[in-house]
């Protein structure tokens, strides 16, 4: 198990990257071999993307830096594992909210859910402080590219009514 980031106290992230070894029940640090420092995140999420060439990486978007910085993070990083280096694939780029959708860029966001289907990394929901986010996005991992997904029908999931059902 690999674990990036996480919230220390109310104030203060945690940019550590470890990883949990279930036979031993040790936690190991892990140094990257570049210099590459990641933003101190907690509430992101982080996803394996399994290539086409049969190596792996650890996708990590979104969530919430604090700190001095305090703010929503649109980037998306990449730790490779068979290089032990973290890469960034998209910068957490400051854009005024008015002009981010127009631009095809997401909001920054925390706590919102994502998984990889072949090489794209789909982006659901989340909430950015008050703001409650219902809109999925795609980002493209070979070019780099985000595009907001237009969803047909009737159906718009209320993520935020189904946790609230689920868990009472």
């Amino acid at each position: 198990m690999f674990v990036y980031g996480g919230q220390i106290s109310s104030l203060n992230n945690t940019n550590q990257f470890m990883s949990y070894n279930f036979t031993t029940k040790e936690w190991i640090n892990i140094i990257p071999s570049n210099t590459m420092q990641l933003p101190p995140l907690d509430s992101h999420v982080g996803v394996i993307w399994k290539k086409e060439d049969g190596s792996e990486s650890m996708i990590v978007v979104g969530g919430f830096i604090g700190g001095e910085v305090g703010e929503y993070s649109k980037g998306v990083f990449e730790y490779k594992f068979g290089e032990n280096t973290w890469n960034t694939l998209f910068h957490n780029k400051v854009i005024e909210s008015e002009d981010v959708e127009k631009k095809g860029i997401p909001q920054g966001r925390m706590s919102m859910g994502a998984a990889i289907y072949k090489n794209d990394l789909y982006m659901f929901g989340g909430n950015e402080g008050s703001t409650k986010f219902n809109d999925l996005w795609k980002f493209d991992l070979l070019t780099n590219k985000w595009s907001k997904v237009k969803i047909e029908g009737n159906f718009s999931p209320e993520v935020r009514l189904l946790l609230i059902n689920f868990f009472s």
